[in-house]
């Protein structure tokens, strides 16, 4: 009895054993870059019309807002509406607020290693906004599918455009 006892304490030290061996061997994932004020960026000239068009938006309907802190514009598309802003709210302001109900399935993630989130505003899923770290702004890219529309991931449409903006970003200095 006495041996079986002996013999799983020490299984159960070498397991435990391996287990902190492979914690101590994963790296913790890398602190996303700093990055400069984006407070200056124009979101309703960051895409030439060449590339709205080529996103199956019509250039040509273009609406500027500026309410409440948030600059953009808003432009139709036959798949989808699209809406570009800068907002005086920061990335961490919106991260601090994830549990609000007004965001549904708010997840950080990043857009070309910058620090951003995504999150719907719609629980049928038919509108995404993808947020872009622009220091003491955030940037963010919105998809919003009409119900007649050919089905699109509004998310997975509204990093893709992100991603085309963010190498147009300002960097930080290094």
């Amino acid at each position: 009895m006495r041996r079986g006892a002996v013999a799983v304490a020490i299984v159960g030290m070498l397991a435990a054993g391996c287990g902190v061996q492979k914690a101590a061997q994963t790296p913790a994932p890398p602190a996303p870059p700093a990055v400069a004020n984006a407070n200056g960026v124009d979101m309703c000239t960051i895409l030439s019309d060449p590339e709205l068009t080529a996103l199956g938006v019509q250039p040509g309907t273009r609406t500027s807002f500026n309410k409440a802190g948030v600059v953009g514009c808003r432009w139709k598309g036959t798949s989808f509406t699209l809406s570009l802003e800068r907002d005086n709210s920061t990335l961490a302001g919106y991260q601090a607020h994830r549990q609000d109900p007004m965001f549904i399935n708010f997840m950080d993630n990043t857009v070309n290693g910058r620090a951003g989130a995504h999150f719907g505003v719609d629980p049928k899923g038919s509108q995404c906004a993808q947020l872009i770290d622009g220091g003491s702004v955030s940037l963010s890219v919105s998809v919003a599918v009409p119900a007649n529309a050919p089905p699109i991931d509004p998310c997975a449409e509204a990093l893709r455009i992100a991603q085309m903006i963010e190498p147009r970003l300002p960097k930080a200095a290094k």
